[in-house]
This record gives C-alpha cells, structure tokens and sequence, in this order.
C-alpha cells in the first residue's frame, strides 16, 4: 500500500480552497464532538461518584482507591491492543460497540446503586469495560477525524476535542454534587445515558465515515508459528514506527519525563496543600483554576501553533512551571506552587494538539491506530511512579524543597525540548509507505 492510499484523505484535504467550509458545518464532526462531549461529562461524573458510592457501602478508603488503580492497569493493558484493532475494523463499528458496552455496563450499576449496596466487583468490573471502551473509542475516534476534516482544520478540530474533556472535567463535578444530593444512582444514571447518545451520534454519521477502516494487510495462509510472528509484528508496528522516526522517539522520551513530573507535581500539590489548614479548600480552587486554564489552553492552541515552532510550543509549559516553581522555593508560597501546576495545565493542551497534528499527518493511514497507542503507552508508562515519588519527596523534605527539586528538573526538560528535532514533512502522495 502506497502513503497515497493510506492518507488520500489529508492529502485531498490539503488541495481543498481556502473557502472550506467551517468545522461548525461538518456534521460528521459536529456529531462526534457532541456525543463524545456528553459522554466525557457522564464519565467525569462517574469518576468522582463511583468512589463515594463505594464508601457509601461501608468499603474502607483504600478499598475504594483501588478503582483509580485499575483504570490505570486496564488502560496500560489495552493500549496497544485496541490500536491494533483500530487498524483492523471498521472504526464507526468499533465506536458503537464500545459506546453500547459502556451504556450497559453502567445502566447495570445505576439500577443496583438504587437498590442498595453495591458490589466492589461489580464496581471493578464497571470501570474495566469502561477503560476497555475508552481505549478502543480512541485511536478508531481519531481515525475517523483525519477522514472528515480538512487537513488545514485539524489543529482547530483536535484543540476542540481537547476543549471538551476539559470542560467536562469544570462542570462535572459541581454537576455530580447536585446529582448526588438527590440519589447516589442518579450521576451513573446519567453516565449511562450519555453512552446512549454518543452511540446515537456514532450511528448517525455519514456515509463516508460509516466506512472508515484502514486497509487490513492480506497474505497466503500462514502456519501456527508464522501467524503468531505476524500477529507480534503487526500488534508492535505502531512501536516499530516511532522507533524509527527520529522525531516521534525524541518527543516520546522527552513527554514521558514530562508527564511523570506532571503527575508528581498534580499530587505534591494536594498533599502538601492538603496538609494544611484549609488545605481541601486550597486544593479544590487549585484543581478548578487548573481545569479552566487547560480549556483556554485548548482553545489558543490552533493561534500558538500557526505562531511558534513545535520546540518552542513543547518548551513553553515546562519552562513558565520552573519559573513558577523557583519562585515557591524562594517565596515559601503554596499560591505559587499552584501557579505553576495550572501553568502546566495551560500549555499541555498545546503540546498536545500539536502532536496531534503531526500525528495525523504523518503516520500512514494502516498503522495511525496502532501508532497513537504507542505514543500513549510510552508516554505515559512511569506516570504510577508520579503519586509516590511525590509522596516520598513530602516525607523527606519540605515542601519548599519539593519545589526547588521540581524547578530544576522542568528546567531541564525545557532545555531539552529546544533541542527536539524538526517534525518531518507529511510524505508526498507518490512515496512509498514506510
């Protein structure tokens, strides 16, 4: 297969007028960003009411803090399986079948919230079929995107994407309050019927996106040892590619530091803070002011990435949280400690719809699922370390220290990300695939 076939859709897009129409007019786009907004907001609610719902159930706090754990381990486990999917089926089937799931699943543990206590395997069960659903709703979301939208509209559709998440993380949990103090069922509810609508929306999408797939690749039949070799080789093609792409390894290596400090960072704020008086408080105003600087962040990505080299754009964030985190050092103060977080929550969204951008570009078309999940698995493979070593930091010094020990080490990373390499040119529509 030549790149010609497996990215027509961006290069078609690329030679489009400058008169296309805007992403509001797309309605493939409209229909995903809608159902997948409402589904982000159901599923943000989920996440801060299962928990309580399990406490409500007379189970301990480290009980219900295993639910966080397994969401982690399942969506670590099924990464790189579901991007292999994503390569194999049709997308908008492998969309409905992820949202139909999670609809049931949860429908299931609303109706037994509101008959009394519920499960914990129920509960773990729940947010595994949830996990499983997300990650296999991803790559083949993301496939179907590239297909749809303009190549000159991509930064502004994948900033968009981002925007939602964000704006669920702001409203969900003052909506889940109010849910809450009425049934504890009620938030899962919800939760579930925003899967019903997101699938609705998925059902509803066009033609053109009905058929999305990438091109399964075809051989004579294999013998049982040769099938497994293919089947090894065709599940890590994602992981061979970013290896072999200068750029791609670099920016991986360099965001895998950048997120594990990020989760340190998420997690020395709410201890350390936590700790004090009004401490809840203080944590709570912090993580708000983190999520509205992410939406503005997600919104003045497509403007920063006309602007400003991808060095400078992956720079940025690092280099302002190390001047923020200096100056708790030198000052002692917790409202710059926060600063700093919610500066990394401003710029990461950046960061993010630019590799986004980059991705859908450049990855051939029959390896983008696979290759996503491999930047999301490297990526985000030392993030567990993050909660302890904040929390081992905290034992062992203060929390000035703390944050002097993280300057240095944003510091670090920022110098590093001006050395990055430059991102390839997407390939020509005659070249061979890689």
């Amino acid at each position: 297969m030549t790149t010609a076939e497996a990215g027509a859709e961006p290069t078609a897009s690329a030679a489009a007028p400058p008169s296309s129409p805007p992403l509001r007019a797309n309605r493939d786009f409209r229909l995903l960003w809608i159902g997948q907004a409402l589904s982000d907001f159901g599923s943000s609610m989920t996440f801060v009411v299962l928990p309580l719902v399990l406490l409500a159930g007379g189970y301990s706090t480290s009980v219900a803090g295993t639910v966080g754990t397994v969401i982690l381990v399942t969506a670590m486990v099924a990464r790189m399986p579901a991007g292999y999917l994503a390569d194999r089926y049709n997308h908008r089937a492998l969309m409905l079948a992820a949202d139909l799931a999670r609809f049931a699943v949860f429908a299931v543990v609303a109706v037994w919230t509101f008959a009394g206590r519920l499960p914990l395997a129920v509960a773990v069960a729940a947010v595994v079929v949830a996990q499983l659903g997300a990650e296999l709703f991803k790559p083949s979301q993301s496939a179907v995107v590239r297909l749809v939208v303009p190549r000159e509209q991509l930064p502004t559709a994948v900033s968009l994407n981002q925007a939602r998440g964000y704006a669920a993380e702001i409203a969900a949990p003052a909506a889940a309050g109010l849910l809450v103090a009425v049934s504890l069922g009620l938030p899962l509810a919800v939760d579930a019927a925003t899967f019903a609508a997101s699938a609705v929306c998925v059902y509803l999408l066009s033609p053109t996106a009905r058929a999305s797939r990438a091109t399964p690749l075809t051989a004579a039949p294999p013998t049982a040892d040769e099938a497994e070799e293919r089947f090894l080789r065709r599940l890590t093609a994602g992981l061979r590619y970013v290896a072999g792409n200068r750029f791609l390894r670099t920016l991986a290596v360099l965001s895998t530091g950048l997120n594990l400090l990020f989760q340190a960072l998420v997690y020395a704020l709410i201890l350390g803070l936590g700790q004090g008086e009004g401490g809840s408080g203080a944590v709570g105003a912090a993580m708000s002011a983190a999520a509205v600087t992410g939406l503005v962040g997600s919104l003045v990505a497509p403007f920063l990435q006309r602007r400003l080299r991808i060095q400078v754009l992956v720079a940025a964030g690092p280099a302002v949280a190390g001047v923020l985190l200096a100056v708790a050092w030198w000052s002692g103060s917790g409202v710059a400690f926060a600063a700093s977080f919610a500066a990394i929550c401003l710029l990461t969204p950046v960061i993010g719809a630019a590799l986004g951008v980059v991705l859908v570009t450049l990855v051939p078309r029959e390896i983008f699922g696979r290759t996503t999940a491999a930047i999301g698995f490297v990526t985000e493979i030392l993030q567990p370390l993050g909660p302890l070593a904040a929390g081992l930091l905290l034992a062992t010094l203060p929390m000035s220290g703390v944050a002097a020990l993280f300057a240095c080490c944003f510091a670090v990373l920022a110098v590093l990300a001006l050395l990055l390499p430059n991102a390839p040119k997407p390939p020509a529509p005659d070249s061979p695939t890689p």
